[in-house]
């Protein structure tokens, strides 16, 4: 009784595997092209077709009637046969046994079609002769388990058999199944109480079963090797970036033994000639007579001593090791309205301090430092004037400076291609890294106007 049961459920429960698994393939091929789960899905199909036919359409369901009908679910099942010898194929790769392996299935395939067709003719013409086909059958069967034990001993050769031994397992499960089902295609015979269609059945379902193993080792495998994969960039990518650091070290200790060494080169040449002179020079104002002559050595001994402060500074900062160094521009300003306020030079400035340390960051200090400074230095030694106006603002985001002198002037067209100290040309070059704009223009003296777009708007 229970044989009868599972006999006439098995082919309801190999139909349903088999729905599952094409529903998920067709889904899966929906995003990526695999042209090896699509020859399977369609080798699914075929098998699902044969099972609905013989199941549901044709009933009794081991007679030949209707003999259209019949031959239709008969061309299912050998159809079935031709798509999983194309399936199996494209699972492997025989590198150098590939024209081998590639006439062997084309062999197997004429074999299945050419059997099919002897089949139909022997059905419809020569009835008499249906049981010497059956035995044919048999033979046809049995090929076709020889070219799958032929794959199997290739990829054990190979050393691949690991990745594919239940995917031919299936195959040797599905040729068994079929060769034993071929012997029971009567209703009055039976295997175990197991009739031909619950044979092929399980035969499909061992088959099913295999496969799904069969892919989740290969898929573990692939995710094992992208690991894997991954494992030996991350560490590639370690190494190289343990190597930047190490170069880092090296030329930041590069650079630490250069500034030291500048910053030795000028504490002992410039700085102590700078000290000898101040020195001199104060001697020289002790000893002078007249009121005017003091003032003037004096004057020079303060200016004396605003350079000895800059050039202190700039060796505190080479022997630091600072990597931004940062020109204080109220500083700068401030120097040098005291330097000359005993002086007959007049230097005005009109300079918002706070907006000036909050809005600009260090590299626009420094390129307005040196703009400034260069521009001052020139009406100063060059201009002949009395009066520099220095003024600094902030605008929509925009920072803007001006110079004013009332000397001589100057042709800013004519200096800018003589400058032998590349005094103008070294201002135009701080003005682009700045993204600004600067202009000179002759009106009862110099007027140079600037603007820039500073990085921290308040």
């Amino acid at each position: 009784m229970n044989d009868i049961l599972l006999d006439s459920v098995f082919p309801y429960i190999t139909m349903g595997a088999i729905v599952i698994v094409i529903l998920f393939f067709s889904f899966y091929l929906h995003y990526v092209e695999e042209p090896v789960f699509r020859k399977y899905r369609n080798y699914l199909c075929f098998c699902f077709l044969y099972l609905v036919m013989k199941e549901m359409i044709l009933v009794p369901k081991y007679t030949q009637i209707p003999l259209p009908l019949y031959l239709l679910s008969e061309c299912f099942i050998w159809g079935s046969f031709v798509y999983y010898v194309r399936f199996i194929y494209s699972t492997v790769d025989f590198k150098d046994k590939k024209s081998f392996f590639e006439h062997l299935v084309k062999i197997s395939q004429i074999i299945l079609m050419l059997g099919f067709v002897m089949y139909v003719i022997t059905n419809v013409f020569f009835k008499e002769y249906k049981d010497l086909f059956s035995i044919i059958y048999i033979f046809v069967s049995l090929y076709m388990l020889g070219v799958s034990v032929i794959f199997i001993l290739f990829l054990y050769k190979s050393r691949s058999f690991l990745y594919y031994k239940y995917l031919y397992l299936g195959s040797i499960f599905l040729l068994l199944f079929n060769i034993i089902a071929s012997f029971f295609d009567d209703p009055s015979k039976n295997f175990f109480g197991f009739t031909n269609l619950s044979i092929i059945s399980m035969g499909w379902f061992s088959e099913l079963i295999m496969f799904l193993l069969a892919l989740g080792i290969k898929v573990k495998n692939e995710w094992e090797e992208k690991l894997r994969i991954m494992q030996q960039n991350l560490e590639h990518e370690k190494k190289i970036l343990l190597q930047e650091i190490d170069n880092q070290k090296l030329v930041y200790q590069s650079r630490q033994s250069e500034r030291l060494r500048i910053s030795i080169d000028i504490h002992d040449g410039i700085s102590n000639a700078i000290t000898g002179l101040k020195f001199y020079i104060s001697d020289k104002r002790l000893q002078a007579k007249e009121n005017s002559e003091k003032i003037l050595l004096q004057d020079i001994e303060q200016e004396l001593n605003s350079i000895y402060m800059q050039v202190r500074d700039y060796i505190q900062k080479l022997y630091g090791g600072q990597d931004e160094e940062k020109y204080d521009i109220l500083f700068f300003l401030s120097c040098l309205q005291k330097q000359y306020h005993n002086s007959n030079l007049n230097l005005i400035t009109d300079v918002d301090e706070l907006a000036v340390t909050r809005n600009l960051n260090i590299d626009q200090q420094n390129e307005l430092y040196f703009i400034l400074n260069e521009c001052i230095g020139n009406s100063i030694k060059h201009s002949q004037c009395n009066t520099i106006k220095v003024s600094i603002c902030f605008e929509n985001s925009i920072c803007c400076f001006k110079i004013k002198d009332n000397g001589k002037g100057f042709d800013y067209a004519e200096k800018l291609n003589a400058d032998s100290g590349h005094g103008l040309s070294n201002i135009m070059q701080r003005i682009k890294k700045l993204n600004g704009n600067i202009t000179f223009e002759n009106s009862c003296g110099t007027l140079i106007s600037g603007n820039f777009p500073f990085a921290n708007p308040s």
